[in-house]
């Protein structure tokens, strides 16, 4: 079974390079803001989270292209990755804890925006792995990976200005 049905190509292709724009703009922004982010324990690690994520989104897109992929080994590749975004988002959630300039709110804002986008990429890889057609919950996870990032990109860029 082939990891991409027909008609998903034009879609990965326009998610791999609005992703690879939005992680460049993410980085422009990072380095403008560079001082005050580092000034900052719980920062760091959001930033690395929005860049870890966008760039899943890049590499996901660009293996759901690989002509010929056998489905399973997507689903690999996107668990792995998923797993490995996971990282950067617990560690900002765990250095955020109690501290009162984050408050309970933000935090379960983040908590959601975590969940959302990589549990429906966790599922997609699950589906090809078993055999079915998971593209759809992959998709949906690339676009809420997406949102969730720019919604961290707004906070490292403006919010912290405030």
């Amino acid at each position: 079974m082939a990891a991409v049905p027909d008609g998903w190509q034009d879609f990965f292709v326009a998610m791999a390079g609005g992703s690879a724009a939005l992680a460049g703009l993410v980085m422009v922004a990072l380095s403008v803001n560079i001082k005050a982010i580092l000034a900052l324990p719980w920062l760091p690690p959001r930033a690395g989270a929005a860049v870890a994520s966008l760039v899943l989104a890049v590499v996901v897109c660009g293996l759901a292209l690989v002509p010929g992929q056998p489905a399973a080994l997507l689903g690999a590749e996107v668990l792995v990755g998923a797993g490995l975004t996971a990282v950067p988002r617990l560690v900002y959630l765990r250095r955020s804890a109690g501290l009162p300039q984050v408050t309970p709110a933000a935090r379960t804002a983040s908590i959601v925006l975590t969940v959302l986008q990589l549990v429906p990429l966790v599922v997609g890889a699950a589906l090809l792995l078993a055999g079915f057609t998971g593209v759809g919950w992959i998709a949906a996870g690339i676009l809420l990976v997406v949102v969730a990032s720019m919604l961290d990109a707004w906070v490292l860029m403006v919010e912290i200005l405030r």
